[in-house]
């Protein structure tokens, strides 16, 4: 990882600035969402970014020149990874993506769970090797480990580089910027906006002395604040579904923060104020200026306009995603194609190769006539 690909990872963004602080700015009133109990480590680190790199499913072609104008391709989403990190900052329990549409206005979030089963990449492991760093070995498959430990065996400043890296990797997406934060900005950024009001469907208790966590919260609609939100995104033990429901729960959190401050005029009006209270809990590499700049167009956020999801799969001691089911997604979220879409165009494909086989099927004996003569 310090060689070639280091080095193309090397952000080279600056043209794309305007339409990326956007989404910066709404991750940093809203990442603390589902990265509570986590610490942060915000750095203004340079991250891999691998722009040769194939994806899942290629960005839909460019349809030819149909009429003498020129039909515009399409905006290019930007995709934001947002990282909850562990109170030593080891590893990161909370993954998420939030890809921002400039042409709709569209914020779409995909969580993917802690635990899932992730191979490192070639590089990833020479890195390791080259810095005579620990390779995990499991299944007899080297490389494989938990989404979450990758940002542990990274090691000191290569841990945001892998963990982004690992995610690209995963969804076969390019990440334009990472965020990661913990428990003392979360607080702050609830805080902030005076608190969310949302239902809590079950008693939740959990204590865990060990991880200095305490977690005892009523069921029924009610007023978090900081400390109490915390509690509510922290929770997993006593849900049948664990981790996915807590994420499913970590998404409807970040929907209810979202709402209230699009839509309190309190919060609007003191936003630029707020972001700067809270600059020294995050880090990014937008500067506060360009921030603060942008942050009239929180008001514009149109909560019916945004969908969370989490890749598919299935858990246990590992969470195993479905790999085709994770592709439909991506495809749909990341490059706007949906399964049928996908389908029609497979079967147009198909139907285009069949018509140039016969064809060439066609032409056959006139070649082979021309070739006795």
């Amino acid at each position: 990882m310090n060689g070639t690909r280091m080095k193309r990872y090397q952000y080279q963004k600056k043209k794309r600035r305007k339409k990326i602080l956007f989404s910066l700015l709404l991750l940093i009133i809203t990442v603390c969402l589902g990265a509570v109990g986590f610490r942060m480590a915000l750095r203004k680190d340079s991250i891999a970014k691998d722009h040769t790199k194939k994806a899942i499913n290629p960005e839909p072609v460019k349809v030819e020149q149909l009429t003498k104008q020129e039909i515009p391709e399409p905006a290019k989403p930007i995709n934001v990874a947002v990282f909850g990190v562990d109170n030593d900052g080891f590893r990161t329990d909370v993954n998420f993506v939030v890809s921002f549409n400039e042409d709709t206005k569209k914020i779409q979030f995909v969580s993917i769970p802690r635990d899932t089963r992730v191979v490192m990449t070639d590089e990833m492991i020479a890195s390791l090797e080259e810095r005579k760093k620990f390779v995990p070995y499991r299944n007899g498959v080297k490389g494989q480990c938990k989404l979450t430990e990758v940002h542990a065996y990274a090691g000191d400043d290569h841990r945001n580089e892998f963990s982004v890296a690992m995610l690209e990797d995963l969804l076969g997406i390019d990440i334009d910027y990472f965020v990661k934060i913990d428990l003392d900005a979360f607080h702050k950024i609830v805080d902030a906006v005076g608190g969310v009001d949302m239902e809590v469907e079950q008693r939740l208790y959990y204590n865990d002395p060990y991880q200095d966590l305490y977690i005892d919260l009523q069921p029924g609609y009610q007023h978090l604040d900081g400390n109490k939100a915390e509690q509510l995104v922290r929770f997993r033990e006593g849900y049948a579904q664990k981790d996915l429901k807590r994420i499913q729960v970590q998404q409807d959190f970040m929907k209810a923060l979202l709402e209230k401050v699009s839509s309190t005029s309190t919060i609007l009006s003191n936003l630029p104020s707020i972001a700067q209270v809270l600059w020294d809990s995050i880090e990014t590499d937008a500067t506060l200026k360009d921030v603060l700049k942008y942050a009239k167009y929180i008001k514009d956020i149109d909560v019916n306009n945004i969908t969370m999801e989490t890749i598919p799969g299935t858990g246990g001691s590992y969470f195993d995603y479905d790999e085709e089911g994770t592709k439909e997604l991506v495809n749909r979220v990341f490059y706007g194609i949906d399964n049928q879409q996908q389908i029609d165009e497979n079967s147009e494909n198909k139907q285009d190769n069949e018509i140039e086989q016969q064809q060439e099927n066609d032409n056959e004996p006139q070649r082979t006539l021309y070739h006795n003569q």
